[in-house]
């Protein structure tokens, strides 16, 4: 079957924006073209849980039907997207990846799709993730197939794993996950793209299927970070976000443990990225963050109690055999948490976040490499050990950030030497979230941006 190609391939969403409202395309045009793409490509990725064939096209033809009529609704206006299997949407099913009965968890659409349906976004469906959010690999589900590599079934990162695919693949004009732990920048940096991650709490959560409410953020994949400040101007109702001067930037190096374990390909291509935004007039400084040697203490111990708190202990006891084993393992590590040592983790959670905010004065934020390797072989991971020491290793770079409560986002720089995808981490203090962005484009003006990554298909194209 031929694949057709993307209507995003070279456009971006304002460039999109602009075509609509010139009639050189429609939302529907753009939507069948993107539904004739998943056709073809979801028997071997396996981005979508779910896809609204009819529900899509339906809505697309309402939009081109108001922009007839004269009404605008934003930038976003007839975007084809795609939400993460945690989202509710009303008509379509949420699961969370689970085979465990959530029926009576999950809540109504909330705000924020519904504030995405008000810009005129159109949800083609729901897309995988590893099992409640808990890591980046399941067992007993593979990941989908990332589009890096058409032959071998490589790693993508989790847990918004089919969100990153479906983006890289160019299945969606852009695709929406969420942030635990790394759930957007680690899959981002593992598929080619730019992954985003808002402050927790910068959009309304009801209606996600929570991991932990204290350190859930919404995060967004594109395939430019202009295409990410788009979406945040839009979503915000404010205006567009200009990009920083490179030479006014104060960037800051984190420290040590960023840099433990760190494949070649990925150290050369984050050194040449530091030189290029040195020669470009950048300051770049070190601010060690020594703090994130507790992720495992904190984060760990935060993750697992509030989860079950949520889930409830007894559901997950009588159901955990049901639950892929990787899981599975996470959750039960919190089932001996005492009710002090919970109350004293919080505590010294809100203590980080604002530690932390307040050593982020004078500089734009830290950059990192956001994951410390390549896209491995998933035949490399068999056991829940395995496992578990792949997630901890894939995510000691991103779990941070959330456990300080900053901004987030993941620029691809293997265009500056790997074999592989590899992405550059950019954080930022809470509430930063305009700012971030701003310095981020002038990143990736700096760094350039990569080719588009192959659609895994052997040939289909």
């Amino acid at each position: 079957m031929t694949l057709p190609p993307s209507p995003f391939a070279n456009l971006t969403l304002s460039g999109f924006a602009a075509r609509l409202r010139k009639g050189e395309v429609s939302a529907e045009s753009t939507t069948a073209a993107l539904l004739a793409r998943i056709d073809v490509l979801q028997p071997r990725l396996r981005a979508f849980t779910y896809v609204d064939r009819d529900g899509a096209l339906a809505q697309a033809q309402a939009i081109d039907r108001l922009r007839a009529a004269g009404t605008d609704l934003g930038p976003l206006m007839g975007v084809p997207i795609a939400l993460k299997d945690l989202y509710s949407v009303d008509g379509m099913p949420t699961t969370a990846g689970s085979k465990v009965d959530i029926a009576d968890l999950v809540e109504p659409q909330g705000g924020f799709v519904s504030r995405l349906k008000r810009n005129g976004c159109v949800i083609l469906g729901k897309t995988a993730t590893t099992e409640f959010a808990l890591g980046g690999f399941n067992l007993d589900t593979p990941p989908p197939w990332n589009p890096c590599d058409p032959e071998v079934a490589r790693m993508t990162g989790g847990s918004s794993h089919g969100s990153a695919v479906a983006m890289a693949a160019g299945l969606a004009a852009f695709t929406v996950g969420t942030d635990t732990g790394g759930s957007v920048r680690w899959p981002a940096a593992l598929c080619g793209v730019v992954g985003c991650k808002a402050t927790t709490g910068h959009w309304p959560q009801d209606g996600i299927f929570p991991l932990s409410r204290q350190m859930d953020s919404i995060g967004t994949f594109t395939s430019s970070v202009a295409d990410a400040a788009t979406i945040e101007a839009a979503l915000a109702g404010r205006g567009d976000i200009a990009p920083a001067l490179p030479s006014s930037l104060v960037l800051a190096l984190p420290g040590a443990h960023f840099f433990q374990h760190i494949e070649d390909d990925v150290q050369r291509c984050f050194t040449q990225a530091v030189a290029l935004l040195r020669a470009a007039g950048a300051t770049i400084v070190e601010v060690p963050l020594p703090e994130a040697a507790e992720i495992d203490e904190v984060f760990g111990g935060l993750i697992a109690a509030e989860w079950l708190a949520f889930v409830g202990r007894e559901r997950f006891v009588a159901n955990a055999s049901r639950m892929d084993p990787v899981a599975a393992a996470r959750i039960r590590a919190g089932l001996e948490l005492k009710a002090d040592a919970y109350a004293r983790l919080c505590t010294r959670h809100v203590a980080l976040v604002e530690q932390i905010a307040a050593r982020a004065s004078g500089i734009d934020g830290w950059i990192s490499p956001t994951v410390v390797t390549l896209p491995a072989p998933c035949s490399d991971v068999r056991t829940v050990e395995q496992a578990a020491a792949w997630n901890r290793l894939n995510t000691q770079n991103t779990r941070p950030g959330n456990l300080f409560g900053q901004c987030g986002i993941s620029l691809p720089m293997h265009q500056l030497g790997a074999r592989g995808p590899a992405g550059l981490q950019l954080c930022a203090a809470p509430h930063h979230d305009r700012q971030m962005l701003a310095t981020a484009l002038a990143i990736e003006s700096v760094i350039g941006r990569p080719p588009p990554v192959r659609d895994g298909t052997d040939g289909a194209r």
